[in-house]
Formats: structure tokens, C-alpha cells, sequence
């Protein structure tokens, strides 16, 4: 019996072979995945929606289909086989996300979607209870999962399943199992879904229309997908030459995100980069990659270590950019501060909705400007402010430096603390060799050899601890250990400064 990977492997091989000629009409036994879009049509007719993810998406001929009657609504077409989904793009369908990803572990936010379809294609998936739950994961509440696949009475779906599918497996197709009407019924009553039609049909055919308990509310995902949407989609054109660098983790985090096995997850991140329909290949390297991968996974430790120890805390981002680390790290209790200066804040406003304990200031971090908003916020709680510079004091002199870190320890004398990503010295001014943010106009500014070198200009201000991203980058690649062995000083690290007493 094969394991969940090589069912998965062997998937992507057969269509990758298969999506050439999976709409011709030399298309073979896929032919017969036609005969199930007149339901799906009659199905979806029954109510209204205005966002679609359609599982196993193939190269988007269900999509087509609905697209061609209204290309007004949002559809989202999934496939673990990225031949398909170039396939799918090639249609050029406005508007239309084409993503490449896994529909046991689908790389949405919740309560996305109004509606799910899935065809021919769930007999695929060797963990078809991950599948349901994570159907009922990005429905929104009253959303429907419409659902077509095989099935039959018993003794012919042992034979199905025994004979008849191993043996497509010798022939290079990665089926797994065909499963019982009753076996449906325990994986959606496992998921959460209320079941509303289920049968057989002819041709060895199974329907299912299953929902997602509670009313819909469209809400917050439609203002969020119509205002990235307003303006041609050029955000990044408003950025300014700093600002624009934002693409570059947004871009990563959603690369990685959509991968088989990410080791960092950001829906948000992927649902940006899809409505600003940005082409990330300019800001997604391998080792800005790898190191925005690594200073993520670092920092996020660091920050729920810190929030464990004081569930009070009080936390400002200075550049926060697009980052979504709060979604990460939330206890329920702490209060965030998002800082940025004014077309970022206004881009990013468009991307994230207002979130209890979230406050989006716009400001200059090298002002005074905004300090008030969190000395407001810490009356009353008894532990130190965090703040955190990800991917920030490279742009700024050491002066500037100095002088932002002088304020902060002026206005916050109690103490607290403040991690802040260094880069190396022998890159300042020569971003262009840099291979990420040489695709934009941002110039390094100031880089360190040691942040020590911050903590001596700075008036009780204690460095407590640096490390490299090569400490996390070395665990996952060959490049990254390479990387860290023969340039171990190149690569940038978190250093966090104290003052005011211990904050631990």
C-alpha cells in the first residue's frame, strides 16, 4: 500500500502528462468529467455566491464554464499539479486565482468562500477527512460544498477498490479509493458540514451537497477583495521606494505558504499577493527566500516565548509593512500597534480589516509622533512594551538609529524591550547586489558588524542577544548550510536590546 506522499506524487505525474490534452478531444477516459458540469451548473443556480474555490480545479474548465455566464463573481481554481494550473492560467480569465496547493491542507483564510465545488477529483486524496475539514475551515458560515465523484454498491466498490484502482495505479494514475455514500456521512458529520443531498446516480456516480452550519456573511472578505481591487490594483504604485520592499516578505510568505510543506503559513499573504495579481519573481529569491522564511520562524518564537511569560503585553511594529505576525502570536489579551508611514498604512488598510487589540497609526517611526497611542495603551498593564524593526534599520543611518532608540528609551523609562533585524556592513550601499531589493529603488543605508555597535551610542540601552539566520536557514538546504559555512557573517540577525531593568 503506498503512503499519503506517493499517492500525491503519483497524481501530479499523471496529470502533468494529462493537461495538454485533458479538454481535447482525445482526452480519454477524462471525457467522462464533462458529464458532471450540468450538475454542478444546476446546483450553484440554486443560490446566489460571490466567491468560488473549485478543488482539483484541473485546468479550469468548470470555472470556464461559470466565467463565461458571469465573470462578476471571485473564483479560486486549486490543484496539487502545476502543469493544470499553467494550463488554467492560460485561459488569461480576469480576475481568476489559479493556485497551485494541496486540497487536504488548502492555503486559504477561514470563511472565505460561499461556495466549494470539487469534481472528479476527491478519489484522489488518501486523507479525505483533512479534505472536509478544511473544506469547513475556509467556508464561510451557510456555505455549501457541492462535491462529484465515484461510488458504488458494495460488492462492486471492494472490486473498485481493490482491483480496479491498484491496478490504475500500475498504469501511472494516482487514484486512491471510491467511498461508500455511508462513509461520506461520517466524514462530513467528522468536519462539522450538515449534510442535504446525498445519492447515487448512474454511471457509478456519487452527489453531495453538504453545509457549513450558521448565516452567510460575505462582509468582510468582499470589502477587503473590492478595495485591493480599487485602482487598476496598483498599491505597489503608490508605494514609496522604502515602502515598495513590503513586497518582497508578502511574496515570500505566500510562495511559502503554497508550497507542499510550508514551514511558515500565511493565508493573508497569499490572498494579497492574489488580488494585487503581483508577480512575485522579482521579490521571491532563493535566499531572500530562505531568510525571510528563517527570521519569520525566529522572531515568532521569540514572540510567543515573550507573550507566554507576560499574556499583557503591549506590541509595536515599526514598518509593519503587510505582516500579519499578530494572527501568529495572538493570546487573546495583548495589544498590537501597527506603525507605518502613510501609503503604507493606506495600502494596508485596503488588505486587513479592523481587528480588536489591532491599531493602525500612521506615522513617521523617526518622529515623536506616536508615541502617545502606546503610552495610553500600557496604563494599566503591568508589563513592558516590545517593539520589533523587522527589515527596517537597514534603511535608516546609525543615526537615525540612535536617535529613534533614544526616544523610544525617553518615553518608555519603566523599560522594555526592542528586536530589530541588523544587516551586514558590506552591504550598506550596495543593494544592488542584493537579490531581492535590488529589484526595487530602496537603498541600504547602514549595516553592523556587531549591534553592539547600536547599543554604545544609545544611553542605557544593553544588547542582551544575537543571532544570524543562518542558525534557522542551515536546517532546510543544502545552499542555506553552505551559505552559513563559507560567508557566516554576511547574513543579517535579530538582535534585542533592553533598557529600564530586566524584561525577559
Amino acid at each position: 500500500m503506498k503512503t499519503q506522499k506517493q499517492y500525491k506524487e503519483l497524481t501530479v505525474r499523471e496529470f502533468t502528462r494529462a493537461a495538454n490534452r485533458y479538454e481535447t478531444l482525445r482526452a480519454g477516459i477524462y471525457e467522462m468529467c464533462r458529464e458532471d458540469y450540468p450538475y454542478i451548473e444546476e446546483e450553484l443556480s440554486k443560490e446566489e455566491f460571490t466567491d468560488l474555490l473549485d478543488c482539483g480545479c484541473g485546468t479550469g474548465a468548470m470555472i470556464s464554464i461559470l466565467y463565461e455566464k458571469d465573470p462578476s463573481k471571485h473564483y479560486t481554481g486549486l490543484d496539487i499539479t502545476p502543469a493544470m494550473i499553467g494550463a488554467a492560467r492560460n485561459k488569461n480569465l480576469s480576475g481568476v486565482q489559479w493556485v497551485v496547493g494541496d486540497c487536504e491542507n488548502m492555503p486559504f483564510e477561514e470563511a472565505g468562500f460561499d461556495v466549494i465545488i470539487c469534481s472528479n477529483s476527491f478519489h484522489h486524496y488518501p486523507d479525505p477527512q483533512a479534505f472536509f475539514n478544511s473544506a469547513f475551515r475556509v467556508l464561510r458560515p451557510g456555505g455549501r460544498l457541492i462535491l462529484q465523484d465515484y461510488t458504488a454498491p458494495g460488492p462492486l466498490l471492494w472490486l473498485m477498490n481493490h482491483m480496479e484502482m491498484p491496478l490504475a495505479n500500475l498504469t501511472g494514475h494516482g487514484d486512491v479509493a471510491a467511498r461508500s455514500l455511508k462513509e461520506i456521512r461520517t466524514l462530513c458529520a467528522n468536519a462539522g458540514l450538515k449534510v442535504e443531498n446525498l445519492e447515487r446516480a448512474e454511471k457509478f456516480r456519487m452527489h453531495l451537497v453538504a453545509r457549513k452550519p450558521g448565516q452567510i456573511n460575505r462582509t468582510d472578505k468582499n470589502r477587503v477583495r473590492s478595495e485591493m481591487e480599487k485602482g487598476d490594483n496598483k498599491v505597489e504604485l503608490q508605494l514609496g521606494d522604502v515602502q515598495t520592499t513590503a513586497l518582497i516578505p508578502v511574496a515570500i510568505k505566500a510562495g511559502e505558504t503554497l508550497r507542499k510543506n510550508p514551514r511558515i503559513r500565511d493565508p493573508k499573504a497569499v490572498e494579497i499577493i492574489q488580488a494585487l495579481q503581483l508577480d512575485p519573481r522579482p521579490y521571491d529569491k532563493f535566499l531572500s527566500h530562505e531568510g525571510v522564511v528563517a527570521r519569520t520562524i525566529m522572531l515568532d518564537r521569540q514572540m510567543k516565548s515573550i507573550i507566554k511569560k507576560h499574556p499583557d503585553t503591549v506590541v509595536v511594529n515599526l514598518g509593519a509593512g503587510f505582516d500579519d505576525r499578530f494572527s501568529r502570536v495572538d493570546n487573546g489579551r495583548i495589544l498590537w500597534f501597527d506603525i507605518d508611514l502613510a501609503d503604507s498604512i493606506a495600502a494596508r488598510k485596503k488588505a486587513f480589516p479592523e481587528r480588536d487589540r489591532v491599531t493602525m497609526v500612521e506615522a513617521d517611526v523617526l518622529t515623536e509622533d506616536w508615541f502617545g497611542a502606546i503610552e495610553e495603551a500600557l496604563k494599566g498593564r503591568q508589563s513592558k512594551p516590545v517593539f520589533i524593526a523587522e527589515g527596517l534599520f537597514m534603511y535608516f543611518t546609525l543615526e537615525q538609529i540612535a536617535d529613534l532608540l533614544r526616544n523610544i528609551v525617553r518615553h518608555f523609562p519603566d523599560g522594555g524591550l526592542m528586536i530589530a533585524e541588523q544587516n551586514c556592513k558590506l552591504m550598506a550601499g550596495n543593494e544592488k547586489h542584493h537579490d531581492a531589493v535590488k529589484s526595487t529603488n530602496a537603498r541600504f543605508l547602514s549595516g553592523t558588524d556587531s549591534a553592539q555597535e547600536i547599543a554604545d551610542m544609545v544611553d542605557g540601552l544593553q544588547l542582551v542577544e544575537e543571532h544570524s539566520f543562518n542558525e534557522e536557514m542551515k536546517k532546510y538546504t543544502l545552499r542555506g548550510r553552505l551559505f552559513a559555512m563559507l560567508v557566516p557573517k554576511m547574513n543579517n540577525r535579530w538582535a534585542t536590546f533592553r533598557w529600564g531593568g530586566k524584561t525577559s
